[in-house]
Protein backbone atom coordinates (compact mmCIF):
# COMPACT_ATOMS: atom_id res chain seq x y z
CA UNK A 1 0.00 0.00 0.00
CA UNK A 2 1.10 3.41 -0.97
CA UNK A 3 1.73 6.29 1.16
CA UNK A 4 0.07 8.87 -0.98
CA UNK A 5 -3.76 8.10 -1.66
CA UNK A 6 -4.15 9.82 -4.67
CA UNK A 7 -1.67 6.95 -6.39
CA UNK A 8 -3.81 4.51 -5.30
CA UNK A 9 -6.41 4.02 -8.13
CA UNK A 10 -8.56 2.22 -5.98
CA UNK A 11 -8.66 4.67 -3.48
CA UNK A 12 -8.43 7.76 -5.69
CA UNK A 13 -11.63 6.41 -7.64
CA UNK A 14 -14.32 9.19 -7.53
CA UNK A 15 -18.22 8.04 -6.73
CA UNK A 16 -20.80 8.52 -9.65
CA UNK A 17 -22.34 11.78 -9.80
CA UNK A 18 -25.65 12.01 -8.29
CA UNK A 19 -28.63 13.01 -10.20
CA UNK A 20 -31.53 14.25 -9.38
CA UNK A 21 -33.42 11.18 -10.48
CA UNK A 22 -31.87 8.98 -8.32
CA UNK A 23 -32.40 11.57 -5.72
CA UNK A 24 -36.14 11.40 -6.62
CA UNK A 25 -35.69 7.27 -6.38
CA UNK A 26 -34.48 7.30 -2.94
CA UNK A 27 -37.14 9.45 -1.44
CA UNK A 28 -39.96 7.32 -3.01
CA UNK A 29 -38.34 4.22 -1.32
CA UNK A 30 -38.35 6.11 1.99
CA UNK A 31 -41.87 7.48 1.50
CA UNK A 32 -43.23 4.24 0.72
CA UNK A 33 -43.35 3.53 4.20
CA UNK A 34 -46.32 5.87 4.72
CA UNK A 35 -49.46 5.13 4.89
CA UNK A 36 -51.74 6.88 1.98
CA UNK A 37 -52.95 9.78 4.22
CA UNK A 38 -49.53 10.64 5.66
CA UNK A 39 -47.49 10.54 2.32
CA UNK A 40 -49.77 13.01 0.82
CA UNK A 41 -48.53 15.42 3.32
CA UNK A 42 -44.91 13.97 3.38
CA UNK A 43 -44.54 14.67 -0.16
CA UNK A 44 -44.56 17.83 -0.12
CA UNK A 45 -41.73 17.96 2.24
CA UNK A 46 -39.03 16.21 0.59
CA UNK A 47 -37.83 16.75 -2.63
CA UNK A 48 -34.46 16.35 -4.59
CA UNK A 49 -32.10 19.46 -5.50
CA UNK A 50 -30.61 20.23 -8.49
CA UNK A 51 -26.63 19.43 -8.81
CA UNK A 52 -26.76 22.11 -11.71
CA UNK A 53 -28.64 24.73 -10.20
CA UNK A 54 -31.10 25.36 -12.89
CA UNK A 55 -34.15 25.17 -10.87
CA UNK A 56 -35.60 28.53 -10.70
CA UNK A 57 -37.33 28.22 -7.59
CA UNK A 58 -37.57 25.92 -4.36
CA UNK A 59 -40.25 23.25 -4.28
CA UNK A 60 -40.28 22.19 -0.97
CA UNK A 61 -42.94 23.50 0.41
CA UNK A 62 -41.86 24.58 4.32
CA UNK A 63 -43.44 27.04 6.90
CA UNK A 64 -46.49 25.27 7.00
CA UNK A 65 -48.99 25.07 9.99
CA UNK A 66 -48.69 21.81 11.96
CA UNK A 67 -51.12 19.11 12.17
CA UNK A 68 -52.30 18.56 15.58
CA UNK A 69 -50.70 15.16 17.19
CA UNK A 70 -47.61 15.10 14.67
CA UNK A 71 -44.50 15.70 15.39
CA UNK A 72 -42.40 18.15 13.33
CA UNK A 73 -38.51 18.89 13.80
CA UNK A 74 -40.25 22.29 15.03
CA UNK A 75 -41.96 21.39 18.58
CA UNK A 76 -41.46 18.50 21.01
CA UNK A 77 -44.02 16.68 22.90
CA UNK A 78 -42.58 18.16 25.81
CA UNK A 79 -43.37 21.87 25.09
CA UNK A 80 -46.68 21.07 23.91
CA UNK A 81 -47.48 19.42 27.14
CA UNK A 82 -46.40 22.25 28.69
CA UNK A 83 -48.32 24.99 27.12
CA UNK A 84 -51.50 22.63 27.07
CA UNK A 85 -51.43 21.82 31.04
CA UNK A 86 -49.50 24.88 32.70
CA UNK A 87 -50.16 27.63 30.01
CA UNK A 88 -53.70 28.61 31.87
CA UNK A 89 -52.44 28.56 35.20
CA UNK A 90 -51.27 32.39 35.50
CA UNK A 91 -51.06 33.03 39.41
CA UNK A 92 -48.36 30.46 40.27
CA UNK A 93 -44.31 29.74 39.59
CA UNK A 94 -44.24 26.49 37.67
CA UNK A 95 -40.93 24.28 38.21
CA UNK A 96 -40.40 21.70 35.92
CA UNK A 97 -37.23 19.87 34.94
CA UNK A 98 -37.20 19.12 31.47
Amino acid sequence: MTRNNDLDPALAAKPPPVTKVATQQLIDDVLAAYPAKALKFRNKHVKPNDPTATDKECEVKSNIKSRPGVMTQRGCAYAGSKGVVWGPVKDMVHLSDG
